[in-house]
């Protein structure tokens, strides 16, 4: 499902940068699960810089071929234009990222069946999904993130800890000169300091949640 705004609509949002010269295309990852239209992708830039990446909304898509590119904008104020639980934008909470970042960490091993229950857990905690669907290990991340980080804040702007995370929103200008929203993509910028030091050594540990 696409979601299509205006570019004028889209200049009213904060923290939002349209323009980019740049185009983006996306790859399965090797611990993608077949089939599974979440899970972990791969996020190609054409100024040669890769991603690591989850889907952020489940009722969008995006074409997974490096043939396929998409505009693109890196935003701290979240997902644009879509989510079952609306938004727009729509901050990836700390619980979310505290996930997501320990996946990228290996705190969490790396395997297929864990790639998915990350998707899921952060789905859950995005209100793209209903917690009570969950179980296994995903049941066990989602517990986990939601006791001890907020659930309601803005990762990338409100937690010192999450402040390198950062939504990777794709988009195109259709023919009337709006622009349709494609699945938007966690992603974590790299920190050359010492506060990105630390961060490499997170894992589902930090300050308790705020509601």
């Amino acid at each position: 499902m696409k979601k299509s705004i205006t570019i004028a609509a889209l200049g009213l949002l904060a923290g939002a940068s349209v323009a980019s010269a740049q185009s983006v295309s996306f790859a399965f990852s090797a611990l993608h699960e077949s089939g599974f239209n979440g899970g972990e992708f791969v996020s190609n830039l054409s100024n040669g810089k890769s991603y690591r990446s989850f889907c952020l909304e489940i009722n969008e898509n995006i074409t997974v071929s490096p043939n396929v590119t998409y505009s693109y904008s890196i935003d701290t104020v979240g997902a644009m234009a879509g989510g079952v639980s609306g938004g727009n934008p729509d901050p990836v909470s700390s619980a979310a990222a505290s996930i997501f970042v320990a996946w990228l960490n290996s705190s969490i091993a790396q395997t297929v069946s864990n790639s998915t229950a990350v998707q899921n857990a952060i789905w859950a905690i995005e209100g793209e999904i209903n917690p009570s669907s969950l179980s296994g290990t995903a049941l066990s991340l989602y517990n986990d993130a939601v006791a001890n980080y907020s659930t309601t804040d803005n990762a990338a702007t409100d937690n010192p800890l999450f402040s390198n995370i950062r939504v990777l929103n794709p988009y195109r200008v259709n023919a009337s000169g709006g622009i349709d929203r494609y699945q938007s993509q966690i992603i974590l910028i790299p920190l050359p300091t010492a506060s990105g030091m630390a961060l490499a050594g997170l894992a589902l540990v930090g300050t308790r949640r705020r509601r």
